[in-house]
């Protein structure tokens, strides 16, 4: 495919590096000139140095014969500009990352896909979900969803009040009767350990299981973590973020507080939150946090305009006593060492958004959407279409092909999500959530590839 990729910032740069490793024809367009060598040095993709909607740069780009461009600059002006020139020029897939609502809203008078845009990126609003995904589940390891959020896959850690503790994969598929989940991986000692019907959980393995959402709440039931609502949640931040959390989790929560170091964005913040209490004042500061009893909450999350400032708040709030806190960060540097210091989650808008547009993208063949630090392990979508290796073969047949070296966790077939079995034959057109070593990513593309 010819990709071209407007605006070379962290999304950006992902994004050309993850499709030029899949072999795609990449010309990124970005206005900062250093920046333009410092790619055409690291990656296989062609650099201009111009403002993205500019139309000679894009005509150098090869607008004209391109399968798909994605806008991916900080402007959202810019990136629909893009996209309507795109569609001009017949460019079949229009991504625009937009970071405002004000295009978005129910309220607003403009068609974006008249526009241009054929996907629609918002990256407030996917912090947003992904957010919500942590606190619906509290002490959730590994979270996605995926298919416009009609699977899921969530990573826990096996303790003794659980269901599933001391029994067997095949054990636990009884429990669960009807409502279709799988178990596709088992980590005990820093270990994987295969994920066969008779593989015994034992407290603290941990495993990520892959469902339909609408089995989601027997797998709560088989974790014994029940829904509860909770009773006091505490944002940080003059972000809209911010604004779009405190909204979504009013169902979640009895008691929101919403704390604003900006006087003036706390009033409209105010002025739109129907329910949420907002107060003014700086969460960096140890006197506010014990001021609004941070240590009774059960979520502090951090979503200021600032990233720094969010994991500083998040480390005084984790001191005062806050259960769990999340930070907003921009960077993904030192992740690990803030992890090791008390911040239970990091969320990094960025990587959301690639992952985000690499779901939209249905005609590339593989997209990576998670990486489970854990298990060296991949989730790839895959998408099997004419004559291959896989096609109009069962499950236990590729066993023997794959060698077990990965795990189909799902398949989407006319809409309709499938968890299989060995018996399971994939389909012409199937798509599958593929589980499997880094290493053999390719190897596995090229299996269901034509």
């Amino acid at each position: 495919m010819n990709i071209i990729i407007v605006g070379a910032g962290t999304v950006g740069f992902s994004l050309a590096e993850h499709f030029s490793s899949l072999r795609h024809h990449i010309t990124l367009i970005e206005q900062n000139q250093l920046i333009c060598e410092q790619l055409n040095s690291k990656l296989n993709v062609s650099a201009i140095a111009s403002i993205g909607s500019a139309p000679a740069a894009l005509e150098e780009a090869g607008i004209k014969t391109a399968d798909m461009l994605i806008a991916a600059t900080p402007n959202d002006e810019i990136n629909l500009l893009t996209c309507n020139f795109a569609m001009q020029n017949g460019v079949e897939k229009r991504i625009a990352r937009v970071k405002s609502d004000v295009y978005t809203t129910n309220l607003s008078c403009i068609n974006l896909e008249q526009l241009g845009v054929t996907h629609v990126i918002e990256t407030e609003r996917e912090v947003v979900k992904t957010i919500l995904q942590y606190v619906e589940l509290p002490g959730v390891l590994e979270t996605a969803s995926f298919q416009s959020d009609s699977i899921y896959l969530r990573g826990y850690q096996v303790t003794e009040d659980m269901p599933i503790a001391y029994k067997n994969l095949a054990e636990i598929k009884q429990m669960a009767k009807t409502p279709p989940m799988l178990v596709v991986i088992i980590m005990r000692d820093n270990k994987s350990l295969p994920a066969t019907g008779d593989q015994k959980l034992l407290p603290g393995d941990k495993i990520v299981t892959i469902m339909p959402a609408d089995s989601f709440n027997a797998f709560r039931t088989l974790i014994n973590r029940k829904p509860a609502k909770l009773v006091k949640v505490v944002i940080s931040g003059d972000s809209l973020t911010a604004i779009h959390l405190a909204e979504a989790l009013k169902p979640f929560c009895e008691r929101v507080i919403l704390v604003d170091p900006n006087e003036e964005h706390g009033k409209m913040a105010a002025s739109m939150l129907d329910g949420v209490e907002v107060l003014h004042g700086d969460s960096t500061n140890s006197e506010i946090l014990q001021e609004i009893q941070v240590e009774h909450a059960d979520y502090f999350i951090a979503a200021d305009k600032d990233t720094e400032d969010n994991i500083m708040s998040c480390l005084l709030a984790k001191h005062e006593g806050a259960k769990r806190v999340i930070a907003i960060r921009d960077d993904e540097r030192y992740n690990e060492l803030f992890g090791s210091l008390g911040i239970d989650y990091i969320i990094t808008p960025q990587q959301i958004t690639v992952n985000s547009i690499i779901e939209k993208i249905q005609t590339v063949s593989l997209g990576v959407y998670l990486k489970l630090k854990t298990a060296d392990i991949e989730v790839i979508y895959l998408k099997a279409e004419g004559k291959n290796s896989v096609v109009g073969r069962s499950l236990r047949e590729l066993e023997k092909v794959f060698k077990k070296s990965i795990i189909i966790g799902c398949i989407v077939r006319n809409n309709s999500v499938i968890i299989p079995d060995g018996s399971t034959i994939i389909e012409d057109k199937d798509e599958a959530i593929v589980l499997c070593n880094k290493k053999y990513v390719q190897t596995v593309s090229k299996h269901f590839s034509r």
